[in-house]
């Protein structure tokens, strides 16, 4: 999935965190199938952005939550790394890393960091607490439902491609 010309824009504009050495590194990380954590990051940023706007809540928040929700560096879909052998069920923890990370990098506030804590909810154990938690839970939500959609299609895809060629 490549990035709308909005999210571009989005992206250019919070550089102070999308263009970080460290932030960088979610690129190559793999989420939902169909993008990476950077690209995700940027969609569900740009998504609790506008819906912070529609909800009453500060925008520049949801934006900085959305964008550092999920800055850990752990590829949990790699089973063969010891992080993720010794760590089982990883993508439900990572909340606790992405709120550690953001506050050393970026600092944040406590709600913010609230947030980011509580966005896999109900999958995790930290429940939303503010608006701002409920607006970065539902726009995650939201992207990650379209990112695994379109990796499901791919993969849909590209099964059914194989499957072609090994009938003919």
């Amino acid at each position: 999935m490549d990035l709308s010309t909005r999210e571009k824009n989005f992206a250019k504009y919070y550089s102070y965190i999308t263009a970080n050495p460290e932030y960088l590194k979610l690129k190559g990380i793999p989420r939902h199938g169909s993008t990476d954590t950077y690209e995700h990051s940027i969609r569900v940023g740009y998504a609790a952005y506008r819906l912070a706007k529609r909800m009453g809540v500060d925008p520049e928040s949801a934006a900085r939550v959305g964008l550092l929700h999920d800055f850990c560096l752990i590829n949990y879909q790699d089973k063969t790394k010891e992080d993720c052998k010794s760590r089982p069920w990883y993508c439900l923890h990572h909340p606790e890393e992405a709120a550690a990370n953001g506050e050393l990098h970026f600092g944040l506030s406590k709600e913010e960091q609230d947030a980011i804590r509580s966005h896999m909810f109900p999958l995790a154990v930290h429940v939303p607490k503010s608006r701002l938690a409920l607006v970065l839970t539902l726009a995650d939500k939201k992207v990650a439902s379209i990112e695994g959609a379109a990796g499901a299609k791919y993969f849909a895809g590209k099964v059914g491609r194989q499957l072609k060629k090994g009938l003919t």
